[in-house]
């Protein structure tokens, strides 16, 4: 019989490490992002620093109905990274770093697709005006 419930691993409650932390924090900031609610998500954050305490016991008092759906180990990851505010600074980071990335590379295929269609344009006028003269 498994005490942890449908699903878990004992290992699932082991002590994690910053690296851990780190690691959720970036795949947590690539979904909000992929979303574009990095925004939203940073304005939440922000504003529920001062109580992530009792963030963290709400989770851990939601776990019975939570673990009919979600059944891996990273929500008790997450569950144990919001009780400290420091990590939680360290989500907002990863956000803004991941929003700022990811606006740096729409900007660049914008440009590119607008080198592009310059020189559509160009090879069409050329052409023509060389059509033209002879």
């Amino acid at each position: 019989m498994n005490l942890f419930g449908p699903g878990l691993n004992p290992e699932d409650y082991n002590e994690d490490t910053p690296e851990d932390y780190d690691r959720l924090c970036s795949k947590i900031a690539q979904k909000v992002v992929e979303r574009d609610l990095a925004v939203p998500a940073i304005m939440f954050l922000e504003s529920i620093k001062p109580v992530t305490f009792l963030g963290n016991q709400m989770l851990v008092f939601a776990n019975p109905v939570i673990s009919l759906i979600v059944r891996t180990g990273e929500y008790y990851r997450f569950v144990r990274m919001i009780e400290d505010r420091d990590n939680i600074e360290k989500l907002t980071m990863a956000i803004e770093e991941e929003n700022a990335k990811a606006s740096r590379l729409r900007q660049e295929a914008r440009k590119k697709r607008r080198q592009n269609k310059r020189s559509l344009f160009r090879r069409i006028f050329r052409r023509g005006s060389k059509d033209s003269q002879a």
